[in-house]
């Protein structure tokens, strides 16, 4: 590969080292690592943690479709408990108000056309 070309899949791929990234601090025990923020695609893809025992605050209603792949820990929500390797897909005009006892890391994909 010449330095051009290695140049040119540098700028058509992106690496993410999750380890080094700080966290933003949604609300206490709630905190969330922005991967891709794509407004053109309507996309965004979202690193996701739960300290144990949090709750979130409200109602999430979805508008749009948002999918979740649970990485780590227990995530809750009125319809079922989710470990590790469970995908989730909540639909338009689906809510949920998630929680999780022992903490919980996962990566969430919304949508929006």
């Amino acid at each position: 590969m010449t330095a051009n070309e290695h140049m040119m899949a540098d700028a058509l791929m992106t690496y993410i080292d999750t380890a080094k990234t700080e966290w933003t601090e949604v609300e206490p025990g709630y905190r969330r690592m922005p991967l891709v923020s794509d407004r053109d695609a309507g996309t965004r893809i979202v690193l996701v943690q739960y300290d144990a025992g949090y709750r979130l605050s409200r109602v999430d209603e979805h508008a749009h479709d948002e999918y979740l792949y649970v990485v780590s820990g227990t995530f809750v929500d009125q319809h079922q408990e989710s470990g590790p390797g469970t995908f989730i897909h909540n639909r338009p005009g689906s809510s949920h108000q998630p929680s999780s006892p022992d903490g919980c890391t996962f990566l969430a994909v919304i949508t929006r056309p």
